[in-house]
């Protein structure tokens, strides 16, 4: 493929990304807490179905909610991170350059993303959520350097 276009095609994952990202902000609080039961609903299905017994009780289901809620942060900011990171490496920067810029541009949108929810009903600026949405971030970068670095050690020998 054309690297033109392959440039092009993940800056354009990227924007869509960060698109998704901003559609589930601008959800009024109401509105993403439902989404988000329904969701841990879905996940305490799958959840009990491979323990082969119930686990979520009503004495940690909201536990189980919040960690729900808060996985998805993580997630949504390491296919962020991945998707800058693909984009600036198809962008001619070298690995340790396009970790360090992933990183700064995937940061500087979590912060954006939250000071966006301070004008949207029910929802507010949250700095615990960019510090997860961080945890992602720094998941999908150690990932990366663990695979340069085994990459690297393999041809040395």
């Amino acid at each position: 493929m054309n690297s033109n276009i392959k440039l092009y095609i993940r800056w354009v994952l990227v924007f869509l990304w960060m698109a998704v990202i901003f559609y589930f902000s601008s959800q009024e609080g109401v509105i993403s807490h439902q989404k988000s039961f329904s969701v841990a609903a879905l996940c305490e299905r799958i959840v009990e179905f491979f323990a082969g017994k119930d686990i979520i009780t009503d004495a940690n289901r909201k536990s189980f909610e919040f960690c729900v809620r808060k996985l998805a942060h993580v997630t949504e900011y390491f296919v962020l991170c991945m998707l800058f990171y693909r984009a600036f490496l198809a962008g001619g920067n070298g690995h340790k350059k396009s970790a360090a810029k992933s990183f700064i541009f995937s940061f500087l949108y979590a912060v954006t993303d939250e000071i966006h929810q301070i004008f949207v009903a029910g929802r507010g600026p949250s700095p615990v959520d960019v510090g997860v949405d961080t945890i992602g971030m720094f998941l999908y970068l150690f990932q990366r350097m663990l695979k340069e670095k085994i990459k690297k050690g393999l041809s040395d020998v």
